[in-house]
């Protein structure tokens, strides 16, 4: 993918859309913008290359410094930059959000959000799953304050209408000469989705765990130590939340079950909003996600996300509250046996789960592994070993989405 939009943007001589275009950034930060102001015709100018300009758009916020891009980085899997523990935006761009940027890798089949037969959340994007498409996640953050901060959505459309790769951004997503401005914002939401399901970037599946599935490279003993404790329902039981197995018509795993789940992770100094003791972020039921809020028994679930490329995603977790892979796993193996490691002490008792009121810690689980699995340091050393085996090529090509061998 990344030659096919080389070839574009040489194609199109449009500073712009130009690869690392969009306001003078690409998704990286360290592209330089073309210097061409030539528009490029309609017959040159494809769905994926303007989408693609969207989403590393800087002129669509209200600071003109903020993109899609400048929060879902290349090089960390479209996570949060490396570097940053939590994303800043707002008019003057001094405006912390509170939680981590999710990997944007491997959303295409999220399920709409719901209920399962036994009452469990399941689907739905965002940390929460309060929205159910990806042009619903996608425009969340264009009219979030902290964020890129547009007041509108005329504000928004007049951005859009602005730019000067507009009159392809209308013919390519069917934008009508008289279009109103709720017209306009549809077609940009539609555009930032169509580039991330037509850009194959976001679907690689090229990691040495896909080589291994297709037969084309053995783990090395620690990474298949790593697989078997991670699928083991008394050892690691990751896979109980991170599918692991090969699904339906030989489709590859895609490491999570697409649920939630109440974790307990540590309260983060580091999120500004914290500093009000009243102030907790219950996932859920609240306080960003307003539908649930009644639903105390969901207070605490965050949604699972992808192991696929977790090794370049750190920090972790909704509240970036864990610095590096193995310490999360060591998270995992010692939150309940030795809580003192990640909890602070009150008057001589360990204030466990402090990110929760304390009326709604009992939601945390407990009683199962790894929780109660005494897993060695051994043992999470493998298991880190066979996390880095999900991590993609992100310069080489695409592979297939079922398992060849």
């Amino acid at each position: 993918m990344k030659l096919l939009i080389v070839l574009e943007c040489i194609t199109l001589s449009l500073g712009l859309i130009a690869c690392g275009g969009g306001g003078g950034g690409g998704s990286s930060g360290t592209q330089s913008p073309a210097t061409s102001n030539t528009t490029p015709s309609v017959s040159s100018a494809t769905q994926l290359s303007v989408s693609q300009a969207l989403f590393e758009e800087k002129s669509l916020s209200a600071s003109g410094q903020l993109s899609c891009a400048s929060c879902h980085t290349d090089e960390t899997a479209h996570s949060t930059a490396a570097g940053v523990a939590l994303p800043v935006g707002g008019l003057l761009m001094n405006q912390q959000v509170s939680r981590s940027s999710p990997s944007l890798m491997y959303k295409s089949t999220t399920p709409a959000f719901s209920f399962d037969n036994s009452g469990q959340a399941i689907g739905g994007f965002d940390w929460d799953g309060r929205v159910n498409t990806l042009a619903d996640q996608a425009a969340g953050p264009l009219l979030a304050s902290a964020e890129m901060a547009n007041t509108s959505i005329s504000m928004l459309a007049a951005k859009v209408r602005s730019l000067s790769y507009y009159a392809d951004f209308a013919t390519l997503f069917q934008v009508a000469s008289n279009a109103t401005d709720q017209q306009v914002y549809d077609a940009l939401r539609n555009a930032l989705e169509v580039y991330q399901r037509q850009d194959p970037d976001y679907l690689l599946f090229n990691s040495k765990f896909d080589k291994f599935l297709d037969g084309t490279v053995t783990l090395s003993a620690a990474e298949e130590r790593g697989r078997q404790l991670f699928n083991s329902p008394t050892k690691g039981n990751c896979a109980s939340c991170h599918t692991s197995q090969i699904g339906p018509g030989r489709q590859r795993p895609l490491f999570t079950n697409f649920g939630y789940f109440a974790l307990g992770i540590p309260r983060n100094s580091a999120v500004l909003a914290n500093a009000d003791p009243s102030f907790f972020d219950m996932g859920l039921c609240g306080p960003t996600r307003t539908d649930l809020t009644s639903r105390t028994d969901l207070c605490g679930q965050f949604k699972i996300p992808t192991l696929r490329n977790i090794a370049i995603t750190a920090p972790y977790f909704h509240n970036s509250g864990i610095d590096t892979l193995t310490k999360a796993v060591r998270f995992y193996a010692t939150r309940d046996t030795n809580p003192t490691l990640w909890y602070p002490t009150v008057n001589g008792v360990v204030n466990k789960f402090n990110d929760l009121p304390v009326n709604l810690r009992s939601n945390v689980q407990v009683n199962r592994a790894p929780f109660n699995s005494n897993l060695s340091a051994q043992e999470i050393d493998d298991i880190v070993a066979f996390l880095l085996t999900l991590s993609d090529d992100l310069a080489a090509p695409p592979n297939s989405s079922t398992v060849r061998n």
